[in-house]
């Protein structure tokens, strides 16, 4: 009994090693924006140029029926220093594909607090 008890428990904690159910590529409704959940990390470049913008380890906190949020971490380069700053990513499912994307946060590149919102869509990513 307690080997199966142990079973399920190392069974049950992989599964949430897994930060994400939205592994693939979204862009932005603007289609200014890409956003790449990729395991643990979502990934935002500007999508015409696939300039790198941010780069975040996510970490899953929350889960319900349509909203997942994530304790995001991201490390940058600041004063010729390693930086690291933590925002939270909030993503609701409206549609089949739609998803209104929130981050709430300092950000990098400015002295303020920041709440930015994003309609992204899921695009096929076959090359």
């Amino acid at each position: 009994m307690r080997k199966i008890l142990f079973l399920f428990l190392v069974m049950f904690c992989s599964f949430e090693s897994h930060a994400t159910d939205f592994d693939g590529k979204y862009v932005s409704q603007s289609g200014e924006l890409m956003f790449e959940f990729k395991g643990d990390s979502l990934y935002i470049e500007i999508a015409q140029s696939q300039r790198n913008v941010s780069a975040f380890k996510l970490v899953k906190n929350k889960k319900s029926d349509n909203t997942t949020t994530f304790n995001a971490y991201e490390s940058y380069v600041r004063n010729g220093q390693l930086t690291y700053r933590e925002v939270l990513i909030k993503v609701t499912k409206n549609d089949d594909d739609d998803y209104v994307l929130e981050y709430f946060g300092k950000d990098k590149d400015r002295d303020y607090n920041s709440n930015e919102r994003y309609k992204i869509k899921k695009i096929d990513d076959k090359d």
